[in-house]
């Protein structure tokens, strides 16, 4: 019993060892190719914990300095680059002279789940992102039963993007918005597209893989309904018996 006690002891130590250098790897990775893509480098603190599986990783920026929490038991490919994106992405708005919170949320996810995308493959999202609106959520997260659609729209999204346009394009995007206030015109203005525009566009690229499903749902409601109709077309409007049906109930009444 001891013996098997130990071994597990041990299993587990070399999990969570081998976690730490697999997470400390893929940032060391992230942050080489985040300073050539910015031209700086960030400072940054990062706080590997165990953590109980449900724990969310974290970028922190306490006014300029940042600390990123990652966790063992729930960590996943990406999730690294993912947080030092937004750490990198917080330099940048600095730098150019504005603060974080002047950058919708949603667009703080999409910065970050793009530069996730370019290496790590990420899951393939349920049909129900193609039709959420993630741009609603300007000031704050979405609650918790809504946040894996959100970041399953954000990311694909992102996705489309970056399949056409540059990394440093999306920063383009953001420094406009800065300017003008608007982020349909500062998408239009570096994409040539509108927000909504592309959002379409994205919209009907993913739905297509299901337009045999969705085409089947329309003509089989089609032919239901059509089937519906001629059956009661078999039965004649008796318009005589109405009339009559209508008389005894108005020589009952008095």
């Amino acid at each position: 019993m001891k013996s098997a006690l130990l071994l597990l002891t041990v299993i587990l130590i070399s999990i969570y060892a081998f976690s730490q250098v697999e997470i400390r790897r893929e940032i060391e990775e992230a942050n080489a190719e985040l300073s050539q893509i910015y031209g700086f480098s960030v400072k940054y603190n990062l706080t590997i914990l165990k953590g109980e599986g449900h724990e969310q990783p974290a970028a922190i920026d306490d006014n300029g300095i940042y600390q990123i929490f990652l966790y063992t038991t729930s960590y996943r490919s990406g999730v690294a680059r993912h947080e030092l994106a937004h750490v990198y992405f917080f330099e940048y708005l600095r730098s150019i002279g504005f603060t974080p919170n002047e950058i919708p949320v949603w667009y703080h996810e999409l910065m970050a789940e793009g530069f996730q995308s370019l290496h790590s493959r990420t899951r393939i999202p349920i049909l129900r992102v193609a039709f959420y609106d993630f741009t609603e959520f300007d000031r704050r997260y979405p609650d918790k039963d809504d946040q894996s659609v959100f970041y399953g729209a954000v990311s694909s999204f992102a996705g489309y993007i970056l399949e056409r346009h540059s990394y440093i394009d999306l920063t383009s995007v953001a420094e406009e918005f800065l300017q003008e206030g608007d982020m349909s015109a500062a998408f239009s203005k570096v994409f040539g597209s509108s927000l909504g525009s592309m959002i379409l566009k994205w919209r009907l690229i993913f739905l297509l893989p299901y337009s045999p499903f969705l085409i089947g749902v329309v003509l089989f409601l089609y032919l239901l309904i059509g089937r519906r109709d001629k059956y009661w077309r078999k039965f004649p409007l008796d318009l005589e018996s109405l009339r009559e049906d209508e008389e005894t109930k108005n020589r009952r009444a008095h």
